[in-house]
């Protein structure tokens, strides 16, 4: 069983990976790695790549995720997927989840649903509209994942800071 902190060093390569590609710093990206659900009982850690202003400051926010749960049977459904809010509303503003999530999901839908391995949930607008399976527990899993996260992060990025920009502007009004 690999502990919290082989885990997090795993990620941490991913991160480190990113963090030296010319795209990534251009593009004002960032990441993290951190324990899920706290540091105190952690069940699993969790990798977050997003952008200063996608209200992820409490990692509830707006990023692309991946996870690796402590249980190593459980690490063979490790996943990355884009987390479009924990909550219902956009912290300190009466805009809803959906005001994002529908302009984003039907603007991306046709070009991921084509991606090798990922699924559209069922309820596409809600928090994941989509997740990729990986398996944690080979030794490429964080070349695989690096492969993903900036696939996600250069192709749909720029259609989220779209959608996120035009509900910024409707504040405005």
């Amino acid at each position: 069983m690999e502990s919290v902190s082989q885990i997090k060093g795993r990620f941490n390569k991913v991160l480190d990976a990113l963090e030296k590609q010319t795209w990534f710093k251009k593009d004002k990206w960032m990441a993290s790695v951190h324990c899920f659900p706290n540091d105190k009982s952690p069940e699993g850690v969790t990798f977050h790549a997003f952008k200063k202003h996608w209200f992820n400051e409490d990692k509830k926010g707006i990023h692309i995720e991946s996870y690796l749960d402590l249980d190593p049977k459980k690490q063979k459904k490790a996943y990355v997927t884009i987390h479009l809010l924990h909550s219902e509303k956009f912290p300190g503003t009466n805009f809803k989840r959906i005001a994002l999530s529908k302009p984003f999901v039907d603007g991306i839908y046709d070009e991921v649903k084509k991606w090798p391995g990922y699924k559209f949930r069922a309820g596409k607008y809600g928090q994941q509209p989509f997740t990729k399976l990986l398996d944690g527990t080979t030794e490429d899993f964080e070349k695989a994942l690096e492969a993903e996260v900036a696939r996600i992060c250069k192709k749909l990025g720029p259609t989220l800071e779209k959608c996120i920009e035009a509900l910024s502007l409707g504040k405005k009004k």
